[in-house]
């Protein structure tokens, strides 16, 4: 059964401003969710309380816009790819918790009207998102898509075609969108969780996720895409048992948190932005 599941070497697009900011923000992220975690909450976030307008477009996908000012003039849509990293798996409210949820609702706080279109799924390999949710891609006539996928390609021993089906993701998305709005999220190390480490290769399994975003980072920088590396707050879960799901009793699970995936959006969201603000008024 699948998984229900660095930066490359060339300056960013918006060069050092943005690095200096991100850099910021990833320090920021690493010392609240450190605080955070001496007073971990014992009760469920609260229900999600509302965007302006909430719609369930199909079972797994969100419409979501948030009205709070008029910066856009009409809603920006925003494609998310990839398997349940991005999916929001095991979260309490996916639709809310996820990392793309999450940056939609910062985005809708920044003045943004934003449609969310989730297809990422559990259990998805690359080959699985190049044959089933790549063709969604254009329907949706997106300004933004992202793609975070490739657990599943390890765990599975799929990996040798991770190249050539990412490749061909990045191609068919440079069809329908500049590189500019593609954004390329890594995979996080899962050998890192509980789970990994009793599985029987952590070490192999931890090489071959470096070698897999090594392959993400090369493939986007041929192409001019962005590669966002979530690794300074998936790099916290060894010492933060608070952003690895666990059920009660405990039953461990590689999956993050909607804490985990808080810092995640601190870190994708300013990409987000920088590539709608691409977009012609």
């Amino acid at each position: 059964m699948r998984l229900c599941l660095g930066w490359h070497t060339r300056e960013p697009r918006y060069a050092r401003p943005r690095v200096r900011r991100i850099a910021a923000w990833s320090l920021v992220v690493a010392l609240s969710l450190a605080a955070c975690t001496e007073s971990s909450p014992t009760e469920p976030p609260p229900e999600p309380t509302a965007a302006t307008d909430v719609e369930v477009v199909e079972e797994d996908v969100v419409d979501r816009a948030t009205t709070s000012s008029d910066v856009a003039a009409r809603p920006v849509r925003l494609v998310a790819l990839g398997d349940a990293y991005t999916h929001g798996t095991e979260t309490l409210v996916p639709r809310r918790d996820s990392w793309p949820a999450q940056v939609a609702e910062s985005l809708g706080r920044s003045g943004y009207t934003v449609r969310l279109y989730n297809l990422a799924e559990p259990s998805v390999a690359s080959d699985d998102l190049l044959e089933l949710q790549l063709p969604q891609v254009a329907s949706f006539q997106p300004d933004v898509v992202t793609l975070q996928v490739g657990v599943n390609d390890i765990i599975y021993g799929d990996s040798e075609w991770y190249r050539e089906n990412i490749a061909a993701v990045f191609d068919e998305l440079l069809t329908i969108l500049p590189s500019a709005r593609i954004l390329a999220i890594t995979t996080p190390d899962h050998t890192l969780t509980e789970w990994g480490q009793l599985r029987g290769s952590p070490e192999a399994e931890h090489e071959a996720v470096v070698d897999l975003n090594a392959t993400l980072r090369e493939l986007a920088r041929e192409r001019d895409i962005e590669v966002i590396d979530i690794g300074p707050v998936n790099s916290l879960v060894a010492s933060h048992p608070d952003l690895v799901v666990r059920d009660d009793p405990p039953v461990i699970h590689p999956y993050p948190t909607a804490k985990q995936y808080a810092g995640w959006a601190e870190l994708i969201g300013p990409y987000v932005h920088d590539a709608l603000s691409t977009l012609q008024p």
